[in-house]
């Protein structure tokens, strides 16, 4: 966004994208603080995520969630995987007409793991789920069948899908105004 001490306008434009990893979280939390230290009331944030790392996705879901600043993030494409975790977090959420989300349990590998090691990634996987479903149901409205199907696949929505089940609360466009500065996270 912008270093301490520099003007800001009390709403900001930014964009956010790749995998969520450390690097990604270390940007996210300095420009937000940077943002704080500069009277920033509002921001709107374009997110474009393939997925990355759990731990880092709920981070970033936590966040998002108790940000001092009043958050808007919005999905201009796809958001994946951990990417909706940290969506989620975010009190406004808003979906371009064209975009997706998806959903899936913990996917590890175990290819010239050792039998402690594959035992330390099950039970590393257990706890990933169980945290990161339990953010998805505090949000998404699904019937029973979608959740059992959940367990076993992939799970797509559209935007009016997410809409209707909760992860978006409508559908609208990232749309800075003409002369708006866009700052990239």
């Amino acid at each position: 966004m912008a270093t301490p001490g520099i003007q800001l306008p009390e709403e900001i434009y930014a964009t956010l994208s790749g995998a969520i990893d450390a690097k990604s979280i270390q940007r996210s939390l300095t420009s937000f603080s940077t943002a704080s230290l500069n009277n920033v009331k509002k921001a709107h944030v374009l997110l474009q995520c393939s997925g990355g790392g759990i731990g880092e996705g709920i981070c970033l879901h936590n966040f998002f969630k108790t940000a001092p600043i009043d958050l808007t993030v919005y999905n201009g494409g796809t958001i994946s995987s951990i990417g909706v975790i940290a969506y989620l977090g975010a009190k406004n959420r808003k979906a371009s007409k064209h975009s997706m989300f998806m959903i899936h349990r913990t996917q590890t590998t175990t290819q010239s793991a050792t039998t402690q090691t594959i035992k330390a990634f099950a039970e590393s996987a257990v706890l990933f789920d169980r945290n990161t479903e339990e953010i998805l149901r505090e949000h998404i409205r699904m019937p029973a069948e979608k959740w059992a199907h959940f367990n076993h696949n992939d799970l797509w929505f559209s935007s009016e899908d997410a809409v209707a089940c909760g992860i978006a609360d409508a559908i609208a466009d990232f749309a800075p105004p003409p002369g708006a500065k866009l700052y990239n996270i």
